[in-house]
């Protein structure tokens, strides 16, 4: 892919989203609250026509100005939860979710494995010549809006008035991970970054061998339709991690298992590592659970110091 039409891609993205109006509302949810923080649910407006929704928790003491934010980037999973981190007692913690997601799902419901190759819905009946997968055409891949979904996410935190925001640090674990690399190389409020295994979705070592799910399912699509490896690779590529590491100048915490094969593969992933202008790379002996237990020590600890809680 050129510079130019990467450039365009997202761009064009960019585009898309500055012609809807966010339509943020914000309403405590006493149920998650704590006395600690309050939780809210958080809904906004993205491409076409979709209401998607977020947790948002937000400390109690806060001491008015300059809040650090966390955002949890949303995996490859139908429910995208309230997770509990002793963070959220002092940063306000953003779990959003994408199209298709469990609450972003009105217009749109998501299958697990199958969004990987999906295409937009049109609402009409599919047939022979126009399956309802449909990675191979470009601008109705669905993944695309996806990652412009995530991008949307940050921008409702930004484009919110309520509280002052400090420090903003976005995390996330397989297309999470990818989503949040995504979204620090297009919104400069975006100061660090902690991605644990991030789907390389459009690199070509992905779909290599007999990989498990998720990036079987691109094998599966491609064993279907092998006459549209092309058409897959063009639509992929844009959203490829290492096309996007150049331009993220922050600090990356990246992490990978040694042994990963469907998420991202040892060598993308050292690839990626060195194309990342400043990259802590952590490498576990496993597969896609990118360091376990022992790397929820390290991450914990390096997102408190990005957050700057010491």
């Amino acid at each position: 892919m050129t510079q130019g039409g990467f450039d365009e891609f997202w761009d064009g993205l960019d585009r898309d989203l500055a012609d809807v109006d966010l339509g943020l509302s914000l309403e405590a949810e006493g149920f998650y609250s704590q006395p600690e923080w309050t939780v809210y649910r958080m809904s906004y407006n993205s491409t076409d026509g979709h209401r998607l929704f977020a947790w948002l928790s937000v400390p109690h003491d806060i001491a008015g100005e300059n809040t650090p934010v966390l955002v949890r980037m949303p995996d490859y999973s139908s429910v995208h939860d309230i997770i509990y981190t002793p963070l959220r007692q002092s940063a306000i913690v953003m779990n959003p979710t994408y199209r298709g997601q469990r609450n972003s799902d009105a217009l749109f419901q998501a299958s697990y494995p199958g969004l990987l190759t999906a295409g937009l819905p049109t609402g009409g009946t599919p047939t022979e010549d126009t399956p309802t997968i449909g990675i191979d055409r470009h601008q109705d891949y669905i993944m695309r809006q996806v990652f412009g979904d995530a991008l949307r996410a940050v921008d409702a935190v930004v484009g919110q008035s309520e509280f002052d925001l400090g420090r903003f640090v976005l995390t996330g674990s397989g297309l999470g991970g990818s989503l949040a690399l995504a979204v620090a190389a297009r919104r400069s409020v975006v100061e660090a970054v902690a991605a644990d295994t991030p789907l390389a979705l459009g690199h070509p070592a992905l779909i290599e061998g007999n990989p498990p799910y998720p990036a079987a399912e691109l094998v599966d699509y491609l064993r279907l339709y092998p006459d549209r490896s092309q058409a897959v690779a063009s639509a992929t590529e844009p959203l490829n991690p290492l096309l996007m590491a150049p331009m993220i100048r922050v600090p990356v915490l990246l992490s990978l298992g040694s042994r990963d094969r469907g998420q991202c593969p040892i060598a993308v992933g050292e690839e990626l590592a060195s194309l990342l202008p400043q990259c802590d790379l952590r490498v576990y002996d496993g597969a896609s659970e990118g360091g376990g237990h022992e790397h929820v020590q390290v991450r914990g600890a390096w997102l408190r110091e990005r957050l700057g809680l010491g």
